[in-house]
């Protein structure tokens, strides 16, 4: 115990006095945070005018379906303008990507029970902006005739939960595996290689006492500089996406700890097999990254498994546990379902973490070639 101590405490300070790795590990994070938070904006509510030419009782009641429509996550539309002329001046000029119209004849048509077509003019130098317009105009159409007792065929729909999880619970979830992961790595791995870096390795791998004083304290010494990291990231989650912390329970404390491990061992491996620091931060990303396309972002890449390359990305979700833990912490964030501990998949979390750290051992005890004068 006085070996692991002396370790870690070793590399803690000389950490406070070099934090760049430690920052890293907190910057990455926040930057793919950051994105995500413009873009889980951008989808959730589309700026558009409305050119509203009809005046009528009908025409108001369609005008307020259109700014009713919302999700949990915000309104379907930002309506900027309802006057005609205006709404096809932002058009022209860039302003807005959509407008919807109301013809002056509109609330004729319903009166008589006639057909009437509601224009959507779109700008579409994007297919899925397009789309996201195309599908929110039709359903505000089909809001209107149910509303008015039409006879427009609608959909029912049952859902799995008792309401839609927000996105952000979504993704900032996945987010927060994918820091977790990284940032064990990169810490673990970093302290290891620092050890060649620094001349110091050959009298560690060599010592009587074995390699387990020097494994432990290096995940002592990474943990705690992951902790700093998350404690970080967390701020970011809660200001960027209205991360709700502050339910992170048990539950969820139990996967970070058991996706720590993963990332540890992960992290000891590419150190070892690197000896050098500064290779770890590209490595890392690619992994951390392949792992919340695989464990943490199925919904979406379900939606586009129809064959190709994702199809076979989908397919790996379904066997990789570290998705299993994400959707742990997801459900006890969200409060949309009761969840007890997926041993299962900490088992097998787990399993895959001693594995690679055993790796870690066998190639550290087996390539006993120690350069720059050790």
């Amino acid at each position: 115990m006085r070996s692991i101590w002396a370790l870690a405490g070793k590399d803690l300070t000389v950490t406070r006095r070099s934090p760049t790795f430690l920052a890293i590990t907190v910057l990455v994070p926040l930057i793919f945070v950051g994105l995500y938070a413009l873009l889980v904006q951008v989808s959730a509510t589309s700026p558009v005018a409305i050119a509203q030419e009809g005046t009528g009782p009908h025409s108001q009641r369609m005008v307020q379906v259109l700014r009713d429509m919302s999700s949990v996550d915000g309104e379907f539309f930002e309506i900027r303008t309802t006057d005609p002329d205006e709404a096809r001046r932002m058009f022209d000029d860039g302003e807005i990507g959509a407008v919807l119209t109301i013809p002056a004849d509109f609330d004729q048509r319903v009166e008589a029970g006639r057909p009437v077509a509601v224009p959507l003019q779109v700008f579409n130098i994007n297919s899925d902006g397009t789309k996201n317009f195309q599908l929110r105009a039709e359903h505000a159409v089909r809001q209107f005739a149910a509303d008015g007792g039409g006879s427009l065929a609608t959909v029912k729909e049952t859902s799995a939960f008792s309401e839609d999880m927000r996105i952000t619970v979504y993704l900032g979830t996945g987010l927060l595996m994918f820091a977790i992961l990284y940032a064990s790595m990169v810490n673990t791995g970093t302290l290891v290689a620092r050890e060649w870096e620094e001349r110091t390795a050959k009298p560690l791998v060599l010592s009587p006492v074995g390699n387990a004083p020097f494994v432990l304290g290096k995940w002592l010494a990474a943990a705690v500089q992951t902790v700093v990291s998350m404690v970080g990231v967390l701020l970011g989650l809660a200001w960027l996406l209205d991360y709700p912390v502050s339910s992170l329970g048990w539950n969820s404390l139990l996967a970070m700890i058991v996706l720590f491990a993963y990332g540890a061992g992960f992290g000891a491996l590419i150190g070892v097999a690197l000896r050098k620091s500064l290779p770890m931060i590209p490595i890392c990303v690619v992994l951390a990254v392949t792992h919340f396309f695989v464990s943490g972002y199925e919904s979406y890449l379900r939606g586009f498994a129809h064959g190709g390359a994702v199809e076979g990305l989908w397919q790996a979700t379904h066997w990789a546990p570290m998705g299993l833990l994400t959707d742990q912490m997801r459900f006890e964030v969200s409060g949309l379902k009761t969840v007890s501990l997926d041993w299962s998949a900490m088992g097998w979390t787990l399993a895959a973490a001693a594995t690679l750290t055993t790796l870690a051992v066998v190639r550290m005890r087996r390539a006993l070639s120690f350069s720059q004068g050790q």
